[in-house]
């Protein structure tokens, strides 16, 4: 943070302080700017629209976040609500206090974008349903779920998966947990539950 303060000579640092905590407490949300203008303008230090802009674009440009847009989005709503991950999981772990699972979606975000390129081959989908990544080329949906041990929490993932197929081909259905491995048929559809730690390992090389 302080060497995007000073690259771009940015004095109001208590702003621009909020704006990353405020991203990494919403690391697994779509968050728009205007509720960042609006969160941040709350604490008592105005900012504009177009200077929350300036600073996503400077987080951009120093790599400590990476948009993802919402495959199913308007062109506005891609533009102007995305999620932001951060590209190392050293710097989310600052910001928060149990981080279990949006460390773990984190990392699984920061791993897709390094193996398939930028934002362009990393989506996510909410209308209706919400899958929290879809590779178009690859056609892949992936859920990320620190523990599926609870029955409501399992069927909400699985679920969301299938119903997703009805609306984009879908070839492969990954749920990522912590430390569960299974295989499980659901509507017809096989879904893949792996740890993440084999994940990573298979993701490295395939």
């Amino acid at each position: 943070m302080g060497d995007i303060a000073t690259r771009h000579a940015v004095t109001n640092t208590f702003a621009l302080r909020v704006l990353f905590k405020k991203l990494a407490e919403s690391v697994k949300q779509p968050i728009s700017f205007s509720r960042l203008t609006n969160i941040i303008s709350s604490t008592g230090v105005k900012v504009g629209k177009s200077t929350v802009i300036n600073y996503l674009e400077y987080a951009k440009d120093a790599w400590l976040v990476t948009p993802v847009q919402n495959i199913a989005g308007k062109l506005v709503e891609k533009e102007t609500t995305p999620k932001y991950y951060f590209t190392d999981n050293g710097i989310l772990y600052l910001f928060l206090l149990d981080a279990e699972t949006s460390l773990l979606e984190n990392l699984v975000a920061i791993t897709l974008l390094r193996k398939y390129g930028r934002e362009d081959a990393v989506f996510f989908y909410n209308k209706n349903v919400e899958v929290d990544f879809y590779l178009p080329d690859k056609e892949t949906a992936i859920q990320v779920c620190y523990s599926l041990s609870d029955t409501a929490t399992f069927e909400r993932e699985t679920k969301a998966l299938v119903n997703l197929c009805k609306v984009l081909p879908c070839k492969d259905l990954f749920v990522i947990t912590r430390d569960e491995e299974r295989t499980v048929e659901l509507g017809g559809r096989k879904i893949t539950i792996l740890p993440i730690w084999k994940w990573l390992l298979e993701h490295q090389n395939g």
